[in-house]
């Protein structure tokens, strides 16, 4: 699984971080489809912070904007890939599970963070 991961990783294209484009939740959002071959995000349709931030009011909080689509989080052990959220200084951020760390798409690009930071993830069938 971790060859599928690392693959989906490289096909990211790197561009300056954008909401609606090139965010944490688009990237979380991008690296499980390429894992599932599901897209979970076709139902969110941003184009700045602002409107982020209101469609995560919408839902209560980003816990529950993800479980919209993801389904309820769960507290299993999550493979690689797994979109999980961490609780970082600047906020909840979206990420995917990778060994023992989560890959966030930050403003400043990439970052890798602990797992013991993740405070919930989703586990999803990928494709074969």
């Amino acid at each position: 699984m971790k060859l599928h991961v690392m693959q989906a990783l490289n096909k990211w294209e790197k561009r300056s971080f954008d909401y609606g484009d090139a965010d944490c939740c688009q990237f979380a959002g991008f690296i499980v489809k390429e894992l599932t071959g599901k897209d979970y995000l076709t139902d969110f349709n941003y184009t700045s912070e602002d409107e982020a931030e209101e469609i995560i009011k919408s839902n209560g909080d980003l816990i529950k904007t993800a479980s919209t689509v993801l389904g309820e989080p769960t507290d299993e052990d999550l493979p690689d890939g797994s979109p999980v959220l961490v609780d970082l200084p600047e906020g909840l951020t979206m990420g995917i599970k990778l060994d023992d760390y989560v890959v966030c798409l930050v403003k400043k690009g990439f970052t890798k963070i602990p797992e013991h930071l993740i405070i919930s993830g989703w586990k999803l069938c990928h494709k074969q």
